[in-house]
């Protein structure tokens, strides 16, 4: 399949997925509090998560209708956790319009996001998969959403912190932000009849997947271009995240250099200088140079996973995902 057959094809399953999004959606009494949970789920989004789930499934011949409650379960988790993240970090924007907590408030904000996890529970009761394999992937699920409650608290945490390493970051963005894609792959291997081996190695190539696109997300939010991104320069470095190029450069950094790249970080209101001058500094120690060859070892192991299955064409899509990860500009 050439690259154009494969957009059409991703283009076509994220399409599906807003169509059933959409009907999950709909807005009833109390009006206004449909409109904040329907609020951010259909305001886009590239529905990374549950295209990969379609694709695997398709993969290993499972019909779409089969697949369609967990990929919804997927998108709705992810927006559940959006909203919430949005919240915690006073975000103001996102997808070109205002956050849930903006547009309403945050008590608003908080009750539909607790709707969206819970809807995603009801679309995981409609799935069609025997009893053992239900089970499975209810666990699998749960405890997703517990990796990615620790992941988020150590983000969180992480910014009061002078000394975290890459360890501690690479295992926090595990938890945050591969751990669904991982769950994506595993649960949509099991749907497509596959065995336990067999997911837990799609399982290996979703989270593979999943690191490389946080790595991309923090270049992105540190020198993309804000038109494209919808973020501000510098956006993590507003908030004093630890990213990936952050803590590369704190341990890449002469003592002079790395305590003033942390004054800066430390700062409760940073200006258009000091944002202009951190990235500078952890342009100079190499962080965007180091952080693009991590990402792109990460792409290379999920497309190395691939190796071991047989040629097919939803099999291209997938590797197509594997290299657009590291390749996407927002």
């Amino acid at each position: 399949m050439n690259d154009e057959n494969i957009k059409s094809t991703i283009q076509e399953l994220a399409g599906i997925v807003n169509k059933y999004l959409d009907e999950v959606l709909q807005i009833k009494d109390p009006k206004r509090f449909y409109e904040a949970v329907r609020w951010l789920p259909m305001a886009g989004g590239k529905r990374l998560r549950p295209v990969i789930a379609m694709v695997v499934a398709k993969m290993f011949g499972a019909d779409i209708e089969d697949i369609i409650p967990f990929a919804l379960a997927l998108e709705l988790t992810h927006n559940f956790t959006l909203v919430h993240d949005d919240i915690i970090d006073e975000d103001e924007f996102r997808r070109g319009v205002p956050t849930v907590h903006t547009a309403f408030d945050i008590p608003t904000a908080i009750i539909a996001g607790d709707t969206l996890f819970a809807m995603a529970y009801r679309e995981l009761s409609k799935l069609k998969v025997k009893g053992d394999i239900l089970r499975e992937i209810l666990r699998d699920f749960s405890q997703m959403v517990i990796d990615l409650a620790e992941g988020e608290y150590e983000d969180v945490e992480f910014e009061r912190r002078d000394d975290v390493t890459l360890d501690e970051y690479m295992e926090m963005i595990r938890k945050k932000t591969a751990r669904i894609i991982q769950t994506a792959c595993y649960g949509a291997s099991l749907i497509g009849g596959q065995s336990t081996e067999i997911a837990e190695m799609m399982g290996e190539y979703g989270l593979n997947i999943g690191l490389a696109f946080q790595i991309q997300d923090d270049i992105l939010g540190l020198i993309g271009d804000p038109k494209v991104t919808g973020k501000p320069v510098g956006s993590d470095i507003r908030k004093g995240k630890k990213t990936i190029l952050v803590i590369h450069a704190l341990n890449t950094l002469d003592s002079n250099r790395r305590e003033e790249l942390l004054t800066i970080l430390k700062r409760p209101e940073k200006t258009e200088d000091d944002v202009k001058k951190a990235i500078n500094l952890i342009i100079s120690a190499g962080s965007v140079e180091y952080a693009k060859k991590r990402a792109r070892e990460y792409s290379k192991r999920a497309v190395d996973i691939l190796g071991r299955l047989p040629d097919n064409e939803y099999k291209d899509v997938l590797k197509f995902l594997a290299n657009y990860v590291v390749e996407r500009i927002k």
